[in-house]
């Protein structure tokens, strides 16, 4: 990302979202895009994505500009977005419609089995709890071997348990498959216990403020006094007082 920006035209005037934003995210890395409510956090996530174009600035994948959605790069939503009509089974399979049968049975088992819920292949979707009906949200995306998988808020609907478990469970598959994801979050804990590096945005028109490493081994040591530095840093740059 170079130079984005993003202006909504609205009733009245034009609100200013993003503003000369810059960013490189490497193969394999996790990174964490962290900031308030309205800090323009899913809009940049949804250029990135080619859902959207910038105002401003030009954003390029591999080398080629985003010019709209690939099936190599995949989302991951908040509220899941599997289809409650569809098993468990056709819903993983949903991407692999094109490949053959004897192939898309392979994948779809093996991602099922991967993300936990081998057993559930002929449930729906309101048969199952909302950590598992977000699992196979995750394993939709990975059956697709993509190259990038941005997850927006993808554990922000599930109770505080299961969003631990689910954040272990995206750090397991993420070293596993070793995909590029591009996380966002409001959430300081979840930023530092999965990323690479946080990006840190400001308020409204949204811009960088900060990007904070995170050179922890996993799983980390939430009362390390690294931990604690990153954890206050963080706050800080959000502008809240906050002593670990």
């Amino acid at each position: 990302m170079r130079g984005v920006s993003k202006v909504f035209a609205r009733q009245g005037g034009e609100l200013e979202v993003l503003r000369d934003v810059n960013l490189t995210v490497k193969s394999g890395e996790l990174v964490c895009l962290l900031g308030p409510s309205g800090c323009g956090k899913s809009t940049l996530l949804n250029m990135v994505g080619g859902f959207d174009a910038p105002s401003t600035g030009t954003i390029e994948i591999d080398g080629r500009p985003v010019t709209g959605p690939d099936p190599k790069r995949v989302f991951v939503f908040q509220e899941y977005g599997i289809f409650p009509w569809a098993s468990v089974w056709d819903n993983v399979a949903l991407g692999l419609r094109h490949r053959p049968k004897e192939e898309v049975a392979r994948i779809t088992q093996h991602y099922v089995e991967l993300v936990g819920l081998a057993g559930f292949e002929r449930s729906f979707p309101s048969e199952l709890s909302g950590g598992m009906r977000q699992r196979v949200a995750v394993a939709r995306a990975l059956a697709v071997s993509p190259d990038v998988v941005f997850m927006d808020e993808p554990l922000g609907a599930l109770d505080s348990l299961t969003r631990l478990a689910m954040r272990s469970e995206i750090l397991r598959l993420w070293q596993s498959e070793g995909m590029t994801i591009l996380f966002v979050t409001h959430d300081v804990d979840e930023s530092i216990q999965l990323a690479d590096r946080v990006v840190v945005m400001s308020p409204r028109p949204g811009r960088i403020a900060e990007i904070v490493s995170v050179d922890l081994p996993h799983p980390r040591d939430i009362g390390s006094p690294e931990y604690g530095r990153i954890k206050n840093r963080l706050y800080e740059l959000l502008g809240v007082t906050h002593a670990v």
